[in-house]
């Protein structure tokens, strides 16, 4: 059984039947829309999610950046920066590794991020107390 695409040169009979039939063309466009779409719904990474802990002044909680990695401790709610001014270096009371252990002591609202001030109960900050995202705290065990 043979097909003719009614063209000699094999190479290009596929690409002229898509072109010249709009039904075939819109097709394979929706097709790779699709798969595109696809991709990205399903390839999503979950550490994005945004965590929505109801916490308390006294509780225990630990110290977990959502993004893996440090998380930056400050003399007040909404000073995190990336910078390293001298302004910046006095307003950093440490940088708790994850899994450090910490008691809520006042929660605060800042320009609609909220801000938990901890005090440290392990680790290289034990001790010291400091303000940092409620996104960089879990719940205790």
């Amino acid at each position: 059984m043979s097909i003719n695409f009614g063209n000699s040169d094999h190479s290009s009979a596929g690409l002229s039947n898509i072109t010249s039939n709009t039904t075939a063309l819109y097709g394979v466009i929706g097709g790779v829309v699709t798969l595109v779409l696809a991709y990205l719904f399903f390839s999503s990474n979950s550490s994005t999610e945004v965590r929505n802990l109801t916490v308390s002044p006294g509780q225990s909680v630990v110290v977990e950046n959502p993004n893996g990695g440090l998380s930056h401790i400050t003399a007040g709610p909404g000073m995190m920066s990336a910078s390293v001014s001298e302004e910046d270096r006095e307003q950093s009371i440490c940088t708790a590794h994850p899994g450090t252990g910490a008691v809520v002591e006042e929660i605060q609202t800042v320009e609609s991020l909220s801000y938990v001030k901890i005090r440290l109960t392990d680790g290289d900050c034990e001790g010291k107390s400091g303000w940092t995202t409620k996104t960089n705290i879990r719940s205790g065990s």
